[in-house]
């Protein structure tokens, strides 16, 4: 009989296939395809222009304070947390397509030399690119947890015997993590994409896990499940939920999918935002954590021409809701101006009945290009004080800008590091602001931790 794995990813190989003679369909691939074959593309195009590794970085209205290669060779590094004197580096699976390389723990406490003093493992021929660290203080368990997402690596001929899902740490001395517990997913599920983590005033201990796209359109798993944590020597699932009656291939744009991508927990946990790429972004209420509601969906298409919303983020106290669409049609839908460039940040008002009304956008130059030497896409965004806003944008590193009331974006500062020989690109996967210390911290897939100070910001 064959596996879950196999069936899923023989599903994929179908819809890899490209539109028949005389259609101008865009292929139907699956993001992490989509997203990886775009890189290489834009890898190359850089290469044939004389930009490859080595190019000069980019680095203004910021002071660049610190950075590790974290250890280098053939990584491709992930998202970036940041909890007291440590940052936490999440990793890909590398090539060869071996993964294994878990979670850097950095000591970040002199922010001018950090270095990596111990790592969160993840099993062979698996990736650990999501990592949320927080202080919980329960009957079972009180010090500073970290939860992990683990997904199998493509194409690592390993796919059928790894196990994934999310492992739960105690990192309460960070240069010694003790692994707790592993909330396993079946054998053939290609595990969580994105995690979040959060304490509720009630004492619940919730960890969100956004299971993998093929996982939901071939293997039929949930899109988003939440799990209670309280004791996190023994995880269990408290729900699932799943927008019913959409086609995962029913999407719009060059990227036509529905899937769930990211979850982030809000108001202490009592609520949760789903990014749910062309169907928007889907508010979640989890006042009884075993039977979340939809309570509100925002949807970025249009004005958006081509949905993707990746991940999002909530401001001024929950009053502005920030979408970032990861948008690549203009490498994958090469000539096809139809779907534009590489998109743009949306930012919308909410007001207490949880209606939301579009308030404005921030591009860079490159993002609202079709520029094929680069991955022009915002990817994350996190916010500071004062309408102060910090993405990870890819091919564009670090952008630091902000908005003010009537809509109105600057664009601040920009950080953007040399491309590192392995990929050849500068990739910032991942940004976290340290409010305490006025720092920022980039992860770029290929060069590692960046440690980053605005120049001229009152406060971060």
């Amino acid at each position: 009989m064959k596996s879950r794995v196999t069936l899923a990813l023989a599903a994929v190989a179908l819809v890899l296939l490209p539109a028949g003679p005389g259609q101008s369909a865009p292929e139907r691939l699956t993001p992490e395809m989509r997203f990886d074959r775009a890189v290489e593309a834009a890898a190359a195009d850089a290469a044939a222009a004389g930009a490859g590794a080595g190019q000069v970085a980019v680095v203004d209205g910021f002071e660049v304070v610190g950075h590790t290669g974290l250890g280098g060779g053939s990584v491709d590094f992930a998202d970036v947390w940041a909890h007291g004197s440590y940052a936490y580096v999440g990793s890909r699976c590398g090539d060869p397509i071996v993964g294994g390389r878990g979670v850097s723990v950095v000591d970040i406490s002199t922010a001018s030399s950090p270095h990596v003093v111990a790592r969160l493992p993840n099993p062979d021929f698996s990736r650990a690119e999501d990592v949320v660290v927080r202080h919980v203080d329960t009957a079972d368990f009180q010090g500073e947890l970290a939860v992990v997402g683990v997904q199998v690596c493509f194409d690592s001929g390993h796919e059928e015997e790894t196990r994934t899902g999310l492992w739960f740490f105690d990192v309460t001395d960070a240069k010694h993590p003790a692994l707790l517990s592993r909330w396993q997913l079946p054998l053939g599920d290609i595990g969580c994409h994105e995690v979040d983590l959060a304490q509720r005033s009630d004492g619940v201990v919730l960890a969100g896990c956004a299971h993998n796209f093929v996982d939901q359109a071939f293997v039929g798993t949930p899109a988003v499940e939440f799990v209670d944590v309280t004791d996190p020597h023994r995880p269990v699932s408290a729900s699932t939920w799943t927008m019913q009656g959409v086609d995962p291939f029913g999407g719009l744009g060059c990227a036509p999918v529905i899937f769930a991508h990211s979850v982030r927990f809000q108001d202490g946990g009592r609520s949760a935002y789903v990014s749910y790429w062309d169907a928007g972004v889907v508010r979640l209420g989890l006042g009884d954590p075993s039977a979340p509601r939809r309570t509100a969906t925002t949807q970025i298409a249009p004005p958006d021409e081509d949905g993707d919303a990746h991940s999002t983020t909530l401001v001024r106290g929950g009053r502005w809701l920030v979408v970032n669409p990861e948008d690549t049609s203009p490498l994958d839908c090469p000539g096809a101006s139809e779907f534009g460039g590489f998109g743009e940040a949306y930012v919308y008002r909410q007001s207490a009945d949880e209606h939301t009304q579009f308030l404005g956008t921030f591009s860079t130059p490159h993002s609202r290009s079709s520029s094929q030497g680069g991955v022009y896409t915002v990817h994350n965004t996190e916010a500071g004080n004062h309408g102060q806003f910090f993405s990870s944008w890819y091919s564009d590193g670090i952008v630091w800008w902000t908005m003010d009331k009537d809509g109105v974006s600057t664009m601040r500062g920009q950080f953007v590091p040399k491309a590192s020989d392995t990929i050849g690109i500068p990739l910032v996967w991942g940004v976290y602001v340290q409010h305490s210390r006025d720092l920022v911290l980039a992860s770029d897939l290929g060069s590692g931790l960046w440690i980053l100070r605005p120049v001229g910001a009152d406060d971060i």
